[in-house]
């Protein structure tokens, strides 16, 4: 039996470098890729950390792009040799929010996100159904590829908050999320803000011309007053997962807020009254909403600057070393200043 070499989660600390079978077609449907990229993402950090929902044993990665090397007899739209990228999250297609558009509410979700409940991209191979795959142009290169679900997902939030010219936009936390949130924001809205620590992170925002503040050093909601002459945000973008209460001090009477960041271990204190009284308009989302398309046309189109989202590219035997410069100590799950933006590994 072909083998090839993955990092399989194993349990919450316990990420393995190991060899596995290399998978083929199980239903008529599934395609196997030839992995050529994997982004680490934050919420893989989180996943190992026991933060995020998860399924031991399985192979993490669900920012990847991939060769097609092998297809089953139902698969008409790719053929050989296609260059793809995935959309991990798996939707049944069928359900009441899958038919009202609402396919990111769907609940097989749950159950079968490649890269969390399925295997993923941390691997050489990987098997995937035939629609969760979208053909790239040859502008977008392997390690762009990976982004396009990332990318997706700032869409759908793009399309709920509806940024007009005047906004004044504060994002808290300019991790890739926020870096992404912050490159459509600075064409479009009034004047932008970010928050952040990392000092490394705090210099790509200054890189990419962003008014920055450090939270651990300055008042944010005063810098955001003075900022927006008195005002405050109309959109306040959670980026972080851990600063809904600190978002909903910064955002404006009749104001957006978005919490985007993902940690299940974080809890806030809301006063309803609060958000009744001054007309706080709270945008909840979750993942892309038919967007990988829309993704791909703004990447082909040039419509970003990119080049200092990407901190490093790796061999995936590597891997491992790439989760300290993300700011996590796999052994001791202790965290540290990180010194990356997005890595990005090659098998």
């Amino acid at each position: 039996m072909e083998k090839m070499k993955a990092y399989v989660f194993k349990d919450v600390g316990n990420l393995v470098f190991e060899e596995k079978p290399i998978p083929h077609v199980k239903d008529p449907d599934d395609v196997v890729l030839k992995v050529k990229a994997v982004g680490i993402c934050g919420s893989d950090l989180k996943i190992i950390e026991g933060k995020h929902h998860f399924r031991p044993n399985t192979v993490l990665g669900h920012e990847f792009c991939g060769e097609v090397v092998e297809i089953g007899t139902h698969v008409h739209h790719l053929k050989i040799g296609d260059r793809v990228a995935i959309d991990n999250n798996i939707r049944c297609g069928f359900c009441s929010f899958c038919r009202m558009g609402l396919t990111s509410q769907c609940e097989d979700i749950k159950t079968s996100a490649l890269g969390v409940m399925r295997d993923g991209g941390y691997a050489e191979y990987c098997l995937v159904p035939e629609k969760q795959c979208f053909v790239l142009p040859d502008v977008i290169d392997d390690i762009l590829g990976t982004q396009v679900e990332t990318l997706a997902t700032v869409v759908n939030g793009m399309n709920t908050l509806l940024m007009l010219p005047y906004d004044y936009v504060m994002i808290l936390g300019f991790g890739p999320i926020g870096y992404l949130f912050g490159q459509f924001a600075k064409n479009i809205a009034a004047k932008v803000a970010v928050t952040e620590i990392d000092p490394f992170r705090i210099d790509v925002a200054r890189q990419c011309g962003l008014t920055v503040w450090n939270p651990n050093e300055v008042d944010v909601v005063q810098k955001i007053t003075d900022f927006t002459y008195g005002r405050k945000a109309d959109i306040v973008i959670e980026a972080t997962g851990n600063g809904f209460e600190q978002a909903l001090k910064c955002v404006t009477p009749g104001g957006k807020v978005l919490p985007f960041g993902m940690d299940s271990s974080i809890t806030a204190t809301v006063i309803p009254n609060e958000i009744t009284r001054w007309a706080t308009k709270i945008l909840g989302l979750y993942l892309g909403q038919n967007t990988m398309t829309h993704s791909i046309r703004i990447f082909e189109e040039q419509r970003l600057t990119m080049k200092p989202f990407f901190t490093k590219v790796i061999p995936l035997e590597e891997g491992i070393g790439a989760f300290d410069m993300l700011g996590l100590d796999i052994q001791t799950l202790t965290h540290h200043p990180k010194s990356a933006m997005k890595i990005v590994m090659k098998p």
